[in-house]
């Protein structure tokens, strides 16, 4: 195949100087649109060479850390581009590139603002809120931390209903109990193709509705998992209707790479500014809806925004997929929506959740064991998860509930230790997000006690202790139930201590994940492990 260069047209550029700025500026907290990191590099990093470039997306923050001087930099809406931030280094800070690559040089950009302050911290909150007004999220309902089940991290994609039922079953006498389940959730399996959400699987012999109803009986929220915005070729949908789809340049569907298996794996996106496809998106989750499920988790909503030509001229794709998550928002307005690979903006208003951090699974990192979904190293695992969710902490509970992934307790078909999975259950207590894909009906009285400790505690307006830059936020400070309290997590390879006195606690606290009791003046944890401090 003969490739030509072709110029790209134009898109709406803007540059702030920074060049103006005294020596000692080169702080840099970076951030990502989705769940998936840059790298494994921490969000705030050190320009270090003498000609450089940083990218960010959504915010950027530069500053003097000696100073304690910030300048935010970040993006309030989202409604027709995603932007785009690159730092430039010309031996000190020379400026930042904004680009919005769906914005035309005579259209009206996207609004971006820029804030100065002595703690970057708080600009990021103060950020946050900014942009949760601009694009109409309504307050946040964190009032308790979510619980509930999901099936993926102990089937995955092999769940049978047989497998469903059976954690039905032992969840309805878990209601009341120290983990009361809020939300049961079916997470694939149970559909023919990627695409076909209303053809259910004959591994599934009994009809959803009287699914949903074993779960609702008990009092307790029925959820579904879906990829409203995406059809395999391989699914009726698409054999169905090729012309539902986002074109490429020859008038064809565009095609690219799934995660599934094959005959699965090639995905093809809605084009929601066709008024059928609308329609359809309705029918798929009314079809849910009228079956009792109120809780939907909307995977792949990343691959719902290509680059294509769309039946719309004037979409974009930010554009177009917000009409997609609007059709469904204004058909469902009373479920629970969870968006799952999310662009983070894009989503607002729209969505009640969104996940903050790539897949966990039942080991600390990448192993040889592999994946079902051929994840590379980092995206996998507890230790991944904790650093997606640490690295998004400002937006809990102001763009949306941050849903760090499930929590993994369990001790059967894992390789963590019970320290690591006390890791993981802080990062429920630092969102108030505690799903779980453990069998409850296997799971040792000591693991349990992991989970119930998770739903009962969540440490509220958590921030960062350290405000030192170039490192993983892993000590957070806050309040729980209107005491101070400090979230300590240690993922390094060899103890570590910590003097209560540094986050203003008292000298006699109590130590709740491990179960310690009361603690004096400080604590020290072992490798990989995880505590909770409460002022007395």
């Amino acid at each position: 195949m003969e490739l030509k260069w072709e110029k790209k047209k134009a898109c709406y550029e803007a540059w702030l100087p920074l060049d103006h700025l005294p020596p000692g500026w080169g702080f840099i907290y970076r951030a990502t649109n989705n769940m998936s990191p840059m790298d494994t590099m921490p969000p705030a990093v050190n320009l270090s060479s003498y000609h450089e470039e940083c990218q960010s997306q959504d915010v950027v923050i530069v500053g003097n850390a000696a100073e304690k001087d910030y300048i935010l930099a970040g993006a309030v809406t989202a409604h027709r581009s995603l932007t785009y931030f690159q730092v430039h280094k010309e031996v000190r800070l020379s400026g930042i590139l904004v680009r919005q690559p769906h914005i035309k040089p005579d259209e009206t950009p996207e609004k971006v603002v820029v804030l100065r302050g002595s703690d970057w911290r708080k600009l990021l909150r103060d950020y946050a809120k900014l942009a949760a007004e601009e694009m109409g999220v309504k307050p946040i309902k964190a009032d308790k931390n979510l619980t509930g089940y999901c099936t993926w991290y102990y089937y995955y994609a092999d769940v049978t209903e047989a497998d469903f039922l059976e954690n039905v079953d032992v969840l309805k006498t878990k209601v009341g109990s120290g983990y009361s389940p809020a939300v049961i959730q079916i997470d694939d399996g149970y559909q023919t193709f990627q695409g076909d959400w209303m053809d259910q699987d004959p591994s599934w012999p009994t009809p959803l509705p009287e699914i949903a109803k074993r779960i609702t009986d008990a009092g307790i929220t029925a959820g579904i998992w879906l990829m409203p915005f995406v059809a395999s070729t391989a699914s009726r949908t698409f054999r169905e209707h090729p012309g539902w789809f986002v074109k490429n340049r020859a008038g064809e569907p565009l095609v690219f790479s799934g995660w599934s298996p094959a005959p699965d794996n090639l995905w093809a996106c809605l084009d929601a500014t066709l008024p059928e496809v609308q329609e359809h998106l309705k029918n798929v989750v009314l079809h849910f809806y009228g079956m009792g499920f109120r809780y939907f988790k909307f995977d792949g909503l990343s691959f719902g925004l290509p680059d294509g030509v769309y039946s719309d001229p004037e979409a974009t794709p930010v554009s177009a997929f917000r009409l997609a998550l609007k059709t469904i928002r204004e058909t469902v307005p009373d479920a629970t929506i969870l968006g799952c690979c999310p662009p983070f903006m894009a989503c607002l208003g729209y969505t009640d959740m969104c996940r903050v951090s790539v897949d966990t699974a039942r080991y600390w990192v990448w192993t040889d064991e592999g994946y079902p979904n051929n994840c590379d190293t980092f995206s996998c695992g507890i230790k991944g998860s904790l650093q997606g969710t640490v690295a998004n902490w400002w937006k809990n509970d102001l763009w949306f509930r941050s849903d760090p992934d499930v929590i993994m307790a369990r001790a059967d078909q894992v390789t963590y230790t019970i320290g690591e999975a006390r890791l993981s259950a802080a990062m429920g207590i630092l969102t108030g997000v505690c799903l779980t894909s453990d069998h409850l009906g296997r799971i040792t009285p000591e693991r349990m006690e992991i989970l119930e400790r998770a739903a009962k505690y969540r440490l509220r307006d958590g921030v960062p202790a350290d405000e030192t830059a170039y490192r993983w936020p892993y000590t957070f400070t806050g309040t729980v139930n209107g005491k101070k309290a400090a979230l300590l997590i240690n993922i390094s390879d060899g103890e570590k201590s910590w003097n209560f006195a540094d986050f203003g606690l008292p000298d006699e606290c109590e130590e709740v994940l491990i179960g310690q009791g009361i603690v004096k003046k400080s604590l020290t944890l072992p490798a990989h492990d995880a505590a909770l401090i409460i002022s007395k």
